[in-house]
């Protein structure tokens, strides 16, 4: 099982064809893999060896693609880093990887000198982007037009693939060991579900190519044959607009992305007719945004995935149980190539409907986190990897995600989760979009505060939203306290981050 496979048979069999749609650099099969091959032998003429890291800097374009192919047909592993980190946190990454080369762009070339200072070990800089190379950067197609191309290295199985990092929202990001067989095992799990990636598709790329739902995507498309288009950032007009274009048949998006793309006032006047799906994940989606979805998009299939950086795709609810209505809370069943179970503190498998830890084992699990062996080990134990999250299974075998165990709020003895307070709260009217923290309390050792953003001239008490939550869910669940903010702290892959609210609340 190797990653550069896809390529060969994008060559084979569509040799002619568009690949990659990048603005207005666009690529058939054959030019995409010769532009691989060079790079290789660029990589290789840079002193990039076998399982050498090579990281990426940038916001989408077809440069990943190419760089992607490019290590792993140079024996290398690439490293694509959260473009939302700060200086710091890249540079740490760039360090902690014992990278070689790394690839940015635009938005990134004012890190160049940073870069260069900060990370001794780090060979060469390599500018990606449109324009001319910043000083003490080299130029890409420059360094692709002079290489000659050399042979496939055929790098598989147990060989790294990726090193992903994750968290790293204090400093301290693991990375994550993705091999060749545990991303395919995740990709051919999810394929087999009923993800709709389809042959002679069109995939839009405007998740972040640093997170494992966009890199699954993006390997479907070239699997099975179809194009590649590439959206550096995410607007809801550039998205509308690029799939009316290019008549995008399917694209993966996070619930904020899919809500602002759905409320946006121009949006009946796009043609989205040929989006057949939409993959959606990350983070809690309300039943109120999927209700909405399905009335403005009644021809797209909706996909939901549930799985994390260290394992792929975990569970999937499929479109046929959103149109029927079935289990529309839950995450679906877990895709075929896995196993999946919900476990007490002692490792033992929970009756149906009773909330424990989610665990799995198999081929898609990854090999470990880079340079971090104790984290390792309390991660995965037995075989079995920790994903920290609380869910239950229900009769049907559907899982049902609690939260993120350390997200748990235990009020006056009562356990709350909170992706079910936010559940009910996003329906409120005046409610853009909200989170639901623990917060110290004298009288009941932790309450539940609701963090929201609020709908343009809307608003809301804490009287109000108590009376609209506790209509609809236990009143012990309801929040005894209100912030209002004008945004949400984000991850690159739109997660809210609860850690910065919880330190907000805690200064103010």
């Amino acid at each position: 099982m190797y990653l550069t496979h896809a390529l060969h048979r994008a060559v084979r069999y569509w040799a002619d064809d568009v690949l990659t749609i990048d603005a207005d650099r666009v690529f058939t099969s054959t030019q995409s893999a010769d532009r691989v091959a060079r790079l290789a032998g660029a990589l290789h003429a840079l002193g990039v060896g076998d399982n050498d890291r090579v990281a990426i800097v940038a916001l989408n374009s077809d440069r990943h693609h190419e760089v992607f192919h490019g290590s792993w047909w140079a024996g290398a592993v690439p490293s694509p880093l959260n473009t939302r980190w700060s200086a710091a946190e890249i540079t740490y990454a760039l360090n902690d990887s014992g990278c070689k080369v790394v690839f940015v762009d635009e938005a990134f070339a004012p890190m160049v000198p940073v870069i260069r200072e900060q990370v001794p070990g780090l060979a060469t800089i390599v500018y990606i982007g449109r324009g001319e190379a910043p000083q003490g950067a080299a130029a890409y197609d420059e360094l692709i037009a002079g290489a000659e191309p050399v042979a496939d290295a055929h790098r598989s199985d147990d060989d790294l693939a990726f090193v992903l990092y994750t968290g790293g929202t204090t400093g301290a990001a693991k990375g994550t060991m993705i091999t060749h067989r545990s991303f395919l095992t995740g990709l051919l799990s999810y394929q087999m579900s009923g993800a709709a990636v389809r042959a002679d598709g069109v995939t839009m790329l405007t998740g972040p190519l640093f997170h494992i739902g966009a890199l699954l995507g993006w390997y479907s498309q070239q699997l099975l044959g179809g194009k590649l288009v590439f959206v550096p950032t995410f607007s809801p007009e550039n998205a509308m607009r690029t799939i009316e274009e290019h008549r995008v048949t399917g694209c993966a998006l996070v619930p904020t992305m899919i809500q602002r793309i759905c409320e946006h006032e121009d949006f009946a006047s796009y043609d989205l007719s040929s989006l057949e799906f939409i993959g959606y994940g990350a983070s809690a989606t309300p039943d109120s945004l999927l209700a909405l979805v399905m009335k403005n998009l009644p021809h797209t299939q909706l996909v939901h995935v549930y799985g994390m950086t260290e394992t792929g795709c975990l569970t999937m609810l499929n479109g046929p149980d959103h149109r029927a209505g079935r289990k529309l809370g839950s995450v679906g069943r877990a895709t075929p190539c896995i196993e999946l179970e919900v476990v007490d503190p002692d490792g033992n498998p929970v009756p149906s409907g009773t909330v424990g830890q989610i665990v799995t084992r198999g081929d898609h699990v990854m090999a470990g986190y880079w340079n971090k062996p104790n984290e390792t080990a309390a991660t995965i134990r037995d075989g079995w990897l920790q994903t920290g999250d609380g869910g239950y299974l229900d009769e049907d075998g559907y899982l049902w995600i609690a939260d993120r165990l350390k997200d748990m709020i235990i009020s006056g003895g009562e356990n709350v989760y909170p992706a079910e307070v936010e559940n009910v709260l996003a329906g409120h009217p005046a409610v853009a979009a909200c989170a639901v923290i623990g917060v110290p309390d004298a009288d009941w050792g932790e309450r539940v505060h609701a963090v929201v953003v609020l709908r343009p001239g809307q608003d809301a008490s804490i009287e109000e939203v108590r009376a609209f939550v506790k209509d609809r869910i236990a009143g012990y669940k309801a929040p005894r306290s209100l912030t209002i903010v004008d945004e949400m702290p984000m991850t690159g892959t739109g997660k809210i981050i609860k850690g910065k609210l919880r330190d907000t609340i805690a200064a103010s």
